[in-house]
């Protein structure tokens, strides 16, 4: 006997849903895909903290030719500027960016999301820049090429929270006051200590100083380096090293081999 076949049932509300939201997606990526970039560029610069120049393209993906940054209340360029928004980001409130910069011997280039209150991560991102953008916060002259991986740098109301890199500093020199001492390439890991503040451990990576040191800049303020560092006489003597060290440094007896000594205990 044959029997009646009966046609599949669907569920139209599921249907309706998936299709309006679907309908919503898309009109929300042409909407952003057409919106001028420079809509976009007056709503960072407005704080006044970034300044761009030369905007093209749309608020997805866009240039300018020229941007600057706001640091200590001195304004520092980045040269030609470029990103390209996540769409899935905006979703979560967070919008991010695939963001690079681009100048002589300075470059960034990773993702950037923004959040409340100012609040900003940095993951997967590299930067290079020269160490004379570092002049302003240190006592000392030094000259040189700083660079930065860094796996997650998180920010909120200008106070540190994650924070995850490695940096270098290569071609490194100090003017010690009466010449420049060549020290070749260092290195450091970088990490927060899970209360705001930062610690750090620097150490020597191609130079005639055998450095260990260990860095802390506990939240709110203050500074403490602890750890050693030997050199052969010869480049002691050769850099005129004795009285610059002496500021901060106390000097050991010299080791087997001959090499000089100082133990750094300092606190400010």
């Amino acid at each position: 006997m044959l029997q009646a076949l009966t046609a599949p049932k669907y569920n139209l509300t599921m249907s309706n849903k998936f299709w309006i939201s679907l309908g919503l997606v898309l009109w929300f990526y042409y909407a952003i895909s057409h919106i001028p970039a420079t809509w976009g560029a007056y709503l960072v610069t407005r704080s006044g903290d970034v300044a761009m120049s030369g905007v093209s393209g749309t608020i997805w993906t866009g240039r300018a030719s020229l941007a600057s940054a706001k640091f200590k209340q001195v304004d520092h360029s980045l040269g030609q500027l470029t990103w390209s928004l996540d769409l899935l980001s905006f979703f979560t409130l967070k919008p991010c960016a695939h963001i690079t910069t681009q100048m002589d011997n300075q470059q960034f280039e990773g993702r950037v999301c923004g959040g409340r209150k100012g609040a900003f991560a940095i993951s997967d991102a590299t930067a290079s820049f020269p160490a004379s953008l570092l002049q302003q916060l240190l006592p000392i002259a030094i000259d040189g090429q700083f660079s930065l991986n860094i796996d997650r740098w998180e920010m909120e109301s200008g106070q540190l929270g994650k924070l995850h890199a490695k940096g270098s500093w290569q071609d490194a020199r100090i003017y010690n006051g009466s010449n420049w001492m060549t020290v070749g390439a260092l290195g450091s890991d970088l990490v927060d200590d899970g209360k705001k503040g930062l610690s750090a451990h620097v150490f020597d990576v191609q130079s005639p100083v055998h450095l260990d040191m260990a860095v802390t800049m506990p939240f709110p303020s203050g500074i403490s380096i602890k750890g050693g560092l030997t050199m052969p006489d010869a480049f002691f003597k050769e850099s005129n090293a004795a009285a610059w060290l002496a500021m901060f440094a106390i000097q050991q007896p010299v080791d087997e081999q001959g090499n000089v000594r100082y133990n750094v205990d300092l606190n400010l």
